[in-house]
């Protein structure tokens, strides 16, 4: 019960409406996210040093719950991805990407309101040496073991550092550096980049190192990402390239 109380709390405090009483006898969005929390433990694997989770979840609703929470699709997709991030680092597990939460119309004649599912970004591959194990503690009895992977030794690559500076917007003067790690840039107190910004995301963009240079990534937020005027997807970040999310204007540099 203590589980259950902790996911209400969590969309009471970040999703304004969603306990509306013209909700109230219908599906809620924490049904979805105890299902999702569930999924996201089915589906872990084990590997040498750390325990994977899918990144990729899409849920398909019936007819009418698809219609009625049509307007809150948006923003039902975001905060439960940040559900998922915050459970997945609270667990200790790794993230094979940025989470990403699709609602879609169910095209199945079932009785059920909804299922999910997930699914990983990109394969797993894991060190020659070892193999990777999946369990599901509901079912200890149920455990899938993946054959060894000849994996390719790669060179070290030799890391760049850069910074990410805000220049423009309520939050001039803020800094992050930058180097392999994922930095998280959005209205999310825990970011690695928390803007005040109330026209950003929670999780806006996201910026990971990827064969020696600094991408820039958009998270699937509801104003888009602007590098030199342009909107992007992705992009590899060149020094002095300015960002835009929201009203905030970020510059980032090579040290």
């Amino acid at each position: 019960m203590k589980f259950v109380r902790n996911i209400e709390s969590f969309f009471e405090k970040h999703i304004e409406g969603f306990f509306d009483k013209k909700l109230s006898a219908e599906l809620q969005p924490v049904e979805i996210a105890k299902n999702l929390a569930r999924i996201m433990e089915q589906e872990k694997t084990i590997g040498v040093s750390c325990i994977y989770v899918p990144n990729e979840y899409c849920i398909y609703l019936h007819a009418d719950d698809f219609d009625r929470m049509s307007s809150y699709h948006q923003t039902i997709s975001q905060d439960l991805a940040v559900f998922l991030f915050d459970e997945a680092k609270k667990k200790g597990y790794v993230l094979t990407g940025p989470p990403v939460v699709q609602i879609k119309l169910s095209d199945e004649n079932s009785r059920n309101r909804f299922r999910c599912l997930a699914s990983f970004s990109e394969p797993l591959l894991f060190p020659d040496d070892a193999a990777a194990i999946v369990k599901n503690d509901d079912n200890p009895s149920t455990t899938r073991v993946f054959n060894k992977v000849n994996a390719q030794v790669q060179k070290p690559v030799p890391s760049i550092t850069g910074s990410l500076t805000v220049i423009e917007g309520g939050d001039i003067g803020l800094k992050v550096a930058v180097g392999t790690g994922r930095i998280h840039i959005g209205r999310r107190e825990s970011n690695e980049l928390p803007l005040t910004d109330m026209n950003t995301s929670r999780i806006h963009a996201y910026v990971v190192f990827d064969e020696n240079a600094h991408v820039l990534h958009d998270a699937n937020s509801l104003n888009g990402t602007y590098v030199n005027n342009h909107r992007v997807t992705f992009i590899e970040l060149k020094s002095n390239d300015r960002i835009r999310i929201g009203n905030t204007i970020i510059v980032y540099e090579v040290n």
